[in-house]
């Protein structure tokens, strides 16, 4: 028995102290009864047929792991909360970086198309380490406060079955993703609209004309309503009658605003010194109406796809 005794003393120096004595008594009683059953089949176990045994169980780094796994850096309730925040604060800082290096670059700066797009990769990377690391140390306290007993994952720790909503349609069901993705676009709307103004000493302008600029900031109360909208859906995260029809309303405005920017020329603001060489004005201003076109498609899919779930709702 000096094999199982040695395999016993592998396992232990895998397994947290405090569990080490239990697990122990425990693997051992299922090897020995693995042992006796081998015996009375057989009459006798030879040192091979143990070590074969022992092989079955596997390492014993494995069967620990079997026993005391590991406490994950952050844990499978808390994951998607976790990497939805992750993506949305990543995202929203790709879009700070894009917007203030674009408005460097339309308003003046003296900078290639390579280097434009090595500033954005820099500007991003030095906001998205420290981001990335908060997010995560954050979520990593958050799981080692919560036991497996406790453990209540946020929006769901308490609920009735008397409460559940009636079973209906699966379109009626408001994934998270789509969540995520349009906060992220009202919030990339509202930063495009607002800069520099949120950054009065950057000494840059808006990539906007002035003519399309007042246009948007009239609109920016629209954004604010679909920005609580969203904020709403990931509270219920099902489509209601009321919610859709603000959907179509919001819709509406996107197309209406899309369609009026597209008859203004220019839609941009652009350094003409500084991109003659780069990059064609008309290259730039064909490639925001294409922007501006396909928002109106997507707004008027929108619109079509809310209206016919609303009749047959």
């Amino acid at each position: 028995m000096d094999m199982v005794e040695r395999y016993i003393a592998a396992v232990q120096r895998e397994l947290p102290e405090k569990k080490r004595d239990d697990i122990s008594r425990e693997l051992k009683a299922n090897i020995l009864d693995q042992i006796d059953a081998l015996e009375s089949q057989q009459g006798s176990v030879s040192d091979a047929e143990v070590a074969e045994l022992l092989k079955v169980m596997g390492h014993p780094r494995k069967v620990a792991l079997q026993f005391c796994p590991p406490t994950p850096l952050v844990t499978a309730e808390l994951m998607p909360l976790y990497l939805h925040t992750l993506y949305m604060v990543l995202g929203v800082l790709f879009v700070i970086s894009t917007v203030e290096i674009t408005g460097r670059w339309l308003g003046g700066a003296e900078m290639s198309l390579l280097l434009f797009m090595k500033g954005i990769a820099s500007d991003f990377l030095a906001s998205g380490y420290f981001a990335f690391t908060t997010i995560t140390i954050g979520f990593a306290v958050m799981s080692r406060s919560r036991t497996k007993e406790t453990a209540e994952v946020p929006g769901i720790c308490k609920w009735s079955p008397e409460k559940l909503p009636a079973a209906g349609k699966s379109w009626q069901h408001i994934s998270l993703q789509n969540i995520f993705s349009d906060l992220a676009t009202l919030l990339f709307l509202v930063m495009l609209i607002w800069y520099p103004l949120w950054q009065p000493d950057s000494g840059t302008q808006s990539i906007f004309a002035e003519q399309a600029l007042t246009i948007l900031r009239w609109f920016t109360p629209v954004i604010a309503i679909a920005t609580a909208h969203s904020l709403w859906q990931l509270r219920t995260r099902l489509w209601t009658r009321n919610m859709l029809m603000l959907n179509i309303a919001v819709s509406a405005a996107f197309l209406l605003v899309s369609a009026g920017l597209l008859m203004l020329s220019p839609v941009l603001q652009i350094n003409v010194e500084v991109l003659r060489e780069e990059l064609g004005i008309a290259i730039i201003e064909r490639s925001a109406q294409t922007v501006l076109v396909a928002a109106a498609l997507i707004a008027t899919y929108e619109i079509v796809r809310d209206v016919r779930r609303l009749i047959r709702s």
